[in-house]
């Protein structure tokens, strides 16, 4: 992508120092291209992570052309980026911000360029760690109707997740369950969105032409997803990987 190699080294979390999970979705503003907005969010942005104390991980997904959409499925919300940041329960950036310049002044950035925006804070389950740096895929996944969120998230995290280390080839498997939702004040949230109740990443490899082997492993783990899934959206994004997160293989991604 023609940029300086994330430097820094993740920090593992120390013992009974549980970390979340910040998932925010990210629409540029109109009046930006994708140019001017990714020079501005991962030129400026994701750098200036390095600055802020507390992250044990920060990853920004640049969202790019699916190549696992079926046809004629809905077409999700518009986004141009996803982002992820890992830091110890308790963090309250606000207050990062009234005592340090540097992390006021990389919060006071984002409304120049971020036109919508959405927060999930999350508690992460790694099925099977991934290597970052390359292509990833993340689905939203709503619950069917009639089913309680409580019984489809113990589900989706005691049966779903572990069928997962089962499927061979498979370069990463993640749940993210959500613990509430937030908004960015003075920015709108992203439309068109439905309600959400679990946040699902896998990992594809790097050359196109290798698949994950259709195995009955795969297809009983696609099954399980096809019979308790309802609505979800997906977003396939090439991974920039500013702080690496706490067990991360693989070296960052070059920007």
């Amino acid at each position: 992508m023609g940029r300086d190699p994330a430097t820094a080294q993740s920090v593992p979390a120390a013992p009974g120092d549980e970390l979340r999970k910040s998932i925010s979705l990210i629409m540029r503003k109109p009046s930006l291209t994708v140019e001017q907005f990714n020079a501005r969010w991962l030129g400026e942005h994701g750098p200036g992570s390095r600055n802020v104390p507390g992250l044990r991980g920060f990853v920004l997904g640049e969202v790019v052309e699916d190549p696992g959409r079926r046809p004629g499925a809905p077409a999700a919300p518009a986004l141009d980026g996803i982002a992820e940041s890992w830091q110890p329960a308790g963090t309250q950036r606000s207050a990062q911000a009234r005592d340090n310049p540097l992390v006021r002044e990389w919060l006071a950035a984002a409304p120049g360029y971020i036109g919508a925006i959405n927060i999930y804070a999350t508690r992460e389950h790694v099925f099977v760690p991934p290597v970052r740096g390359g292509l990833k895929v993340m689905t939203f996944i709503s619950r069917k109707p009639g089913t309680s969120r409580e019984d489809f998230v113990r589900h989706v995290l005691e049966v779903h997740g572990p069928l997962s280390r089962e499927v061979p080839g498979l370069g990463g498997y993640v749940l993210s369950e959500i613990l509430r939702s937030a908004q960015m004040p003075g920015i709108a949230p992203v439309p068109g969105l439905a309600d959400v109740d679990i946040i699902g990443t896998s990992w594809l490899p790097a050359d196109p032409g290798h698949k994950t082997p259709d195995t009955p492993e795969r297809r009983a783990w696609l099954a399980d997803g096809a019979a308790h899934f309802g609505q979800f959206v997906r977003y396939a994004m090439v991974e920039h990987v500013f702080i690496p997160p706490p067990g991360t293989s693989g070296s960052p991604a070059p920007r």
